[in-house]
């Protein structure tokens, strides 16, 4: 039954935990004129390679309504150039650590390169809560948010901790519904089983029907999960309710026996075995949970390859069959740019376990999605890689990593998350247009609507 879990970690889609052991945070400027209003730099960089933002994509293209299949933009582009290992270290300066390995242990794997476009949008609400925040979202001495709703916390940071911060809160709209896939091909066959969910999130964080940090009543998102499958535990259900200045709530409905229980929790680093070990719980969405057993260093920001503008990746047209080969998916669905993304680095404190001893990332500016990722083990040596293509929900606007990537470099596998190309569309805007009963999230209603 702990497959239940794991399913349920994969769709979180808001992580609003406390980061303890930090620095008391919050006394930063607004951002300057140079600045977009979430912070990134607005100018591109000296050599082209990088555009100006001027806004992103702010709106569907004419015609288009939520349930229509997603016409691509940038669709006619051809690849400026294809890195791989036989030409990685001409390009090393703008690979991280994670990429070049697997660059250099997989012939055929390949990084195609399309021109860079700064899509990321976010409706005026977000810019201006996010201006709110600045100099009132506070992390205090032991990481809790003591202040700040809505938008970005930080878009001015000082420190590694805010970064992540800006990634764990992003803004994905007030709530959502829909079905969602994750699988681990085999190595060698591509084999794989699906794992299908049907979630439903509300993001009292970015409700603005909720006036203040103190109406959220220290609960910054809750989910509901029904799994589909597989089919020993079809039919069971799992609420979420993520704190901002607590633990991770969490209940399941057990089909057959018809009732509910209080888990204890999943988090960190809990091994999730029946994805054959390749992954833990504190993995999902790239990140989630809480930072309070390393120490964050920010080093600032680089330019970097980054698979950006996934329209291909996740086009209806796609199968998972086609998606989902052994060993890496199918390398013509994606798509990498060159971006602007902030480094932070999270080393294992003193006397406190996990299994990564060091883990890197890498946050688009535009969005602060952390997009890249290297975890190292406790030899130091680089252990799993992980990647969020980045794309624009249009309707929000927003930036989401809708699927995540996960790879084992030693055991030349890995798991690919939140797949949703055979699945009905996902509403979006179910939260702002009232398709979500905020009632639900409360174990009783997990009693009414189990269903065996």
């Amino acid at each position: 039954m702990k497959y239940l879990a794991i399913l349920a970690a994969f769709a979180l889609s808001l992580s609003l935990l406390p980061s303890p052991a930090f620095a008391q945070s919050g006394a930063q400027s607004g951002p300057a004129p140079g600045l977009t209003p979430v912070g990134a730099e607005r100018a591109g960089n000296a050599e082209g390679t990088i555009p100006e933002w001027t806004g992103g994509i702010s709106a569907p293209p004419a015609g288009w309504k939520p349930g229509d299949s997603r016409p691509d933009p940038f669709g006619g582009e051809e690849p400026l150039f294809v890195i791989d290992g036989s030409n990685a270290d001409q390009y090393a300066s703008k690979l991280s650590a994670g990429q070049l390995a697997l660059l250099k242990r997989h012939e055929d794997y390949t990084m195609p390169v399309y021109p860079s476009h700064r899509s990321c949008a976010y409706p005026q609400s977000v810019y201006e809560a996010t201006k709110a925040n600045i100099g009132v979202a506070k992390i205090d001495g032991d990481g809790r948010l003591l202040n700040g709703k809505g938008g970005f916390l930080f878009p001015v940071p000082q420190s590694g901790a805010e970064v992540v911060w800006n990634h764990l809160i992003r803004y994905q709209g007030v709530g959502s519904t829909g079905r969602l896939v994750t699988a681990s091909p085999k190595k060698d066959s591509g084999n794989f089983a699906i794992g299908l969910l049907e979630r439903t999130s509300y993001s009292r964080f970015h409700d603005p029907a909720l006036s203040g940090f103190a109406a959220m009543e220290n609960v910054g998102g809750e989910q509901i999960t029904e799994i589909l499958s597989p089919n020993a535990i079809a039919g069971s259900l799992m609420l979420i309710r993520e704190a901002v200045n607590g633990d991770r709530e969490t209940w399941r409905y057990m089909p057959g026996q018809r009732r509910v229980r209080r888990l204890p929790d999943f988090r960190y680093d809990n091994p999730i075995t029946e994805l054959d070990g390749l992954i833990v719980a504190d993995q999902a969405n790239m990140y989630n949970g809480q930072l309070d057993r390393y120490d964050w260093t920010l080093h600032g920001k680089q330019e970097l390859y980054i698979a950006y503008n996934d329209w291909k990746l996740n086009d209806k047209s796609v199968s998972y069959a086609h998606i989902l080969q052994p060993r890496f998916p199918a390398r013509d669905v994606m798509r990498y740019e060159l971006h602007r993304v902030w480094k932070t680095e999270g080393t294992l404190r003193p006397g406190l376990r996990h299994l990564y001893n060091r883990r890197v990332f890498y946050s688009d500016e535009d969005s602060w999605i952390i997009a890249a990722t290297e975890l190292y083990d406790g030899r130091g040596e680089l252990w799993r890689v992980q990647e969020g293509p980045i794309g624009v929900i249009w309707e929000l606007p927003a930036c989401v990593n809708r699927v995540q990537f996960h790879y084992d470099i030693n055991a030349h596998r890995y798991v690919a998350a939140q797949l949703r190309n055979e699945e009905a569309p996902y509403d979006y805007l179910a939260g702002q247009e009232g398709r979500i009963d905020k009632t639900i999230f409360k174990p009783d209603y997990l009693r009414l609507a189990g269903r065996r």
